[in-house]
């Protein structure tokens, strides 16, 4: 029962990200006079193909977002693309694998083991080119982990919505209430959180099912492997989000790694004009 009513508690925690609205920051006239980024696809190792957007000019930085996401939401509508684009920079935004414009062609198969890593990884082959930097909020942060770790490509890397329980292995709870918020969804019925999963889906052009598949890729990376982690990190979360543990405690175990407090929680913290701004600034310092 315990185990029970904690699920319960998280799954209406999720509830409460996932239906919290989307913001957008003012814009300069210069964010504002960019050309509307560009669409393109590839195909992933696998055979399976992935929807991507760039935008901008410079060296190029990756851009992950967030479990149930794409990047039109998490990037392109709050601003944040347009102003890491304006300086100086190609952004390189998928629509993750299961997610948005990126839908898989059987969700109930199983997937490759880091496959939405090992995307990025044919994605920097199909562009001829490494990422600068990359960035990631909430499971895009968890990705890009898993990028650096099998790749250890990027000179710079971003981790957004974070903190320790990322280093946590054995720590399943949010990827349970996730699965369940989205069985609960699948089946009909009209939880608070089976609804918020339905409008998530109709928000974000994904699939129930292929939010669901993409569970398997919400993988964390234990202690010891961040330990090894050997290239400049910048950690950002919100004063009011603790939903994957602390970020300071996060950036205490990958050796050398920064840490800027942002204003608000799990999802409105991308809101705070700061977010930007310490993307910027930390991606600056290494040219």
């Amino acid at each position: 029962m315990p185990g029970m009513l904690k699920a319960a508690a998280l799954s209406l925690a999720l509830t409460a990200t996932l239906i919290a609205p989307a913001y957008a920051s003012p814009q300069t006239e210069a964010e504002m006079s960019m050309p509307q980024p560009a669409v393109h696809t590839f195909t992933s190792f696998d055979g399976t193909v992935i929807s991507y957007q760039t935008l901008g000019e410079g060296p190029p930085v990756l851009l992950l977002h967030g479990f149930s996401g794409n990047a039109e939401v998490n990037w392109f509508g709050p601003g944040i693309a347009q102003k890491i684009a304006a300086a100086g920079y190609m952004v390189i935004a998928p629509d993750l694998r299961g997610h948005g414009a990126s839908p898989v062609a059987d969700p109930d198969a199983p997937w490759p083991r880091d496959a939405i890593a090992r995307d990025q990884i044919a994605l920097a082959k199909h562009l001829g080119q490494k990422p600068y930097g990359v960035v990631g909020y909430s499971m895009g942060a968890l990705s890009a982990l898993r990028y650096h770790l099998l790749s250890r490509d990027g000179e710079r890397l971003i981790l957004g919505g974070i903190g320790d329980a990322a280093a946590d292995e054995a720590n399943t709870d949010r990827n349970t209430a996730f699965r369940a918020a989205l069985d609960a969804a699948i089946a009909g019925e009209d939880t608070p959180a089976a609804k918020a999963m339905k409008a998530r889906a109709k928000a974000t052009g994904g699939t129930l099912e292929g939010f669901r598949a993409a569970l398997a890729a919400r993988l964390y990376t234990g202690r010891d492997l961040l330990e090894t982690f050997a290239l400049p990190t910048l950690v950002l979360t919100g004063d009011q989000d603790l939903d994957n543990g602390s970020g300071p405690k996060l950036a205490e175990i990958i050796p050398g790694a920064d840490y800027v407090q942002l204003s608000g929680t799990h999802l409105s913290a991308v809101a705070d004009p700061a977010f930007s701004e310490a993307i910027i600034a930390f991606l600056n310092a290494g040219r």
